[in-house]
């Protein structure tokens, strides 16, 4: 019997023919011994399922059948996962192949992380790496829990690179439908309420930019919900929010002042082992560095 801890993932997809197969083949590539993969489609008109039949004897789990959006797929999914650890993935994002033995690993040392966080990192519509965060930033439960992970605060949080315990999920219960959006966003908030968010010094997983086609960045219905979900939790402190408006580099200026404790877990290589430790950071994932590249890159 493996010793491994299982993981369970949930691939929802709609119409993902372009993006898929490289979602799909990072998951399975990584054969991972104790794996569940359940993938939901809600209905594709085009040649996804072809793709997702190609690697159906990889996977425990495929549902095709026309569905209420994208959280309503995943929360079908989430449904079914009986691994000890779980996360989802989104059809166009991607998994690095050391990713599942690594969050194995961790969860196994350390038993009171219960949801962990690895760097941001990016790729553009070819999938070439284009960037990644070298800054580990710190997640105070308390910001997470009040909802100022957003814009133009804090920045949102990096879904595809998260993972964590069934346990808590169990405990928060899983993704309120109610916001057919920002599901995410939402379910934070109260996974805050009950653990803090660990973050490593490694990437776990890579998102794919698109913009003008992902919904966070062409839909309306994503701000006003996010300012729904916000206005139900507590308000920053007003200096915050109106530097915060001014513009990014404010924005930035911002996120590099304000410290705080949070846990983080690095690899140590007097020790050749992770460990973890709890200090003061800045809640920007970008260092002043990676600003002067951007800057000149633009």
């Amino acid at each position: 019997m493996s010793t491994d801890l299982s993981i369970s993932v949930v691939t929802s997809c709609f119409n993902g023919e372009k993006y898929i197969e490289d979602t799909i083949r990072s998951v399975i590539n990584q054969q991972y011994p104790n794996l569940q993969y359940i993938v939901i489609d809600g209905g594709s008109t085009d040649y996804t399922m072809k793709i997702v039949e190609k690697y159906k004897k990889n996977m425990d789990t495929i549902i095709s059948e026309p569905d209420d959006g994208q959280y309503h797929g995943i929360m079908k999914g989430l449904q079914l996962a009986n691994g000890d650890i779980m996360a989802w993935l989104n059809a166009d994002d991607i998994y690095y192949p050391w990713t599942f033995s690594l969050v194995n690993r961790i969860f196994q040392k350390f038993p009171d992380v219960h949801w962990i966080i690895g760097l941001p990192s990016y790729s553009n519509n070819y999938g070439d790496c284009i960037k990644v965060c070298s800054a580990t930033p710190s997640y105070p439960q308390s910001y997470i829990r009040k909802g100022f992970f957003r814009y133009p605060l804090a920045g949102y949080l990096q879904q595809e690179s998260m993972f964590w315990r069934k346990s808590l999920w169990d405990e928060a219960g899983g993704l309120n439908l109610k916001f057919p959006y920002v599901a995410d966003y939402e379910l934070w908030t109260r996974f805050a309420k009950k653990a803090d968010l660990v973050a490593l010094t490694v990437p776990l997983a890579c998102f794919r930019q698109r913009p003008g086609e992902q919904r966070s960045s062409i839909n309306s219905y994503y701000d006003n919900e996010i300012a729904q979900v916000a206005k139900e939790i507590a308000k920053p402190p007003y200096i915050w929010q109106f530097l915060a408006e001014k513009g990014i580099i404010w924005r930035f200026i911002c996120r590099l002042i304000i410290w705080k404790k949070s846990r983080f877990i690095g690899y140590s290589a007097n020790k050749k082992d992770w460990v973890i430790k709890n200090t003061l950071r800045p809640i920007s994932k970008a260092s002043i560095r990676e600003l002067i590249n951007d800057y000149f890159l633009k």
